[in-house]
């Protein structure tokens, strides 16, 4: 009878020890719930998305570059020649907040935040030499950024893992006679 109550004994504290090791301890701190702000909860801040498209890599003289800006005051259109970011053209038309809600909550649904941060994969430079590379990037008020993504018309590596072809036709959407306004170059 006492080796009985002994086993007993040392197997409810073998049960008590393996609760106490896979629950913590029975640690008071609080558990702290992290929530992750969604892209259209930055719908009334100064946060900004963008889009750059970067033409095929060849002379100074012949390099293009878009680069599309959007918040909720405006959306943005810079024709950029070279590559020491010479603007050539700008055009500027108004939004609204509500409008700005909607294009963050359709970019959502293409996944714009979405995307490998692997330090290796940071620079899409030199990528995809004879096609175009895209970069998406997320500031928030403050001018941080909080997401840094690219993509290339050739496809292979790449740190975006939204959908970038929706992603490109929804910025490009934003800009009234985008298609004009670019025809001069060959992007």
């Amino acid at each position: 009878m006492r080796y009985f109550l002994a086993y007993l004994i040392t197997v409810g504290l073998l049960l008590v020890l393996i609760f106490v090791l896979f629950t913590g301890g029975g640690n008071d701190k609080p558990k702290t719930v992290v929530t992750k702000k969604t892209l259209v909860s930055f719908a009334d801040t100064d946060a900004e998305v963008s889009l750059g498209i970067d033409g095929p890599i060849n002379a100074n003289s012949l390099h293009e570059q878009v680069r599309i800006e959007v918040n909720n005051n405006d959306a943005t259109l810079n024709i950029i020649r070279g590559y020491d970011g010479d603007v050539v053209k700008t055009r500027s038309f108004a939004n609204t907040e509500n409008a700005y809600s909607a294009f963050l909550s359709a970019l959502s649904t293409a996944g714009f935040t979405r995307g490998d941060k692997d330090e290796k994969l940071k620079s899409e430079a030199g990528a995809c030499p004879l096609g175009m590379r895209y970069t998406f990037q997320f500031k928030d008020g403050t001018g941080k950024v909080l997401s840094r993504y690219w993509s290339t018309s050739c496809g292979g590596t790449k740190t975006y893992l939204g959908n970038t072809n929706l992603t490109i036709t929804l910025f490009q959407a934003q800009i009234p006679d985008y298609s004009e306004l670019v025809s001069d170059t060959s992007l």
